[in-house]
């Protein structure tokens, strides 16, 4: 969510296996993490989902000041209906959450969840959505996000999976320019209205949110969509 990312980092090394079943990733000073510079992006554990909530109540204020169509929960309410649904999403088996510190310090996670193929919409055999990808006030606009997401989409074509549902909330136009130029395109609108309020003045409330759709392959700068009628649970994803 957030400002347009508008930077591009050099691509991570690549090659040897790291532990806790990851990719094949050639890292020759951290196992299982990817450098950039003085950045590290390694995967999180579920016994560290508790270090993600400064970064999520970070998030809900972006889209709150955004002026998000939908009213936002409190904080204190979020975060423990969010917590128990990243459990419950680490615990379907190639679901991930990576993790991007600076100097021993979390500025930026991203939470992906994989699926079996969707009813409606043609994909492969599985397809990732991206659920969550927060970055700390302080790092935005220094290509966190970027790396992050480089990194996310690394690891889904190791997993043999090339395709990716991204949710924005529609005010949030600098998260949308930053996912269109990586090639990916809005397929699906999720409209929002309350029914007492629309009978009273003749009016929908209007969109809410709106998912961007897969691209044909996860790398940036793939040309072709195809749409997926997934539902956002982010209200928005992406500082850079």
């Amino acid at each position: 969510m957030g400002a347009a990312h508008e930077e591009s980092l050099p691509a991570a090394a690549k090659g040897k296996e790291g532990d806790l079943g990851e990719p094949p990733y050639q890292q020759p000073q951290t196992k299982g993490a990817i450098m950039e510079e003085d950045l590290l992006i390694r995967r999180l554990e579920a016994t560290e989902l508790d270090r993600l909530e400064p970064l999520w109540r970070s998030l809900l204020d972006h889209v709150r000041d955004a002026g998000s169509v939908v009213p936002i929960r409190a904080h204190e309410e979020s975060w423990p209906k969010r917590r128990a649904l990243y459990e419950a999403w680490l615990t379907e088996g190639e679901s991930f959450v990576l993790g991007a510190f600076r100097d021993d310090r979390l500025v930026a996670y991203a939470m992906v969840r994989i699926s079996e193929p969707d009813a409606v919409w043609v994909t492969g055999t599985r397809y990732a959505e991206l659920m969550s990808l927060s970055v700390a006030p302080a790092e935005r606009g220094n290509g966190v996000g970027t790396a992050l997401l480089d990194d996310v989409e690394a690891r889904l074509l190791a997993q043999g999976i090339d395709e990716l549902v991204i949710g924005v909330d529609a005010p949030n136009e600098g998260a949308r320019r930053f996912y269109e130029g990586r090639g990916f395109r809005v397929g699906y609108h999720l409209m929002h209205g309350r029914l007492q309020t629309r009978r009273g003045s003749g009016r929908p409330v209007g969109t809410a949110q709106r998912t961007s759709t897969t691209i044909a392959e996860t790398a940036p700068g793939a040309a072709t969509a195809a749409p997926l009628s997934m539902t956002p649970e982010t209200a928005g994803h992406g500082d850079d």
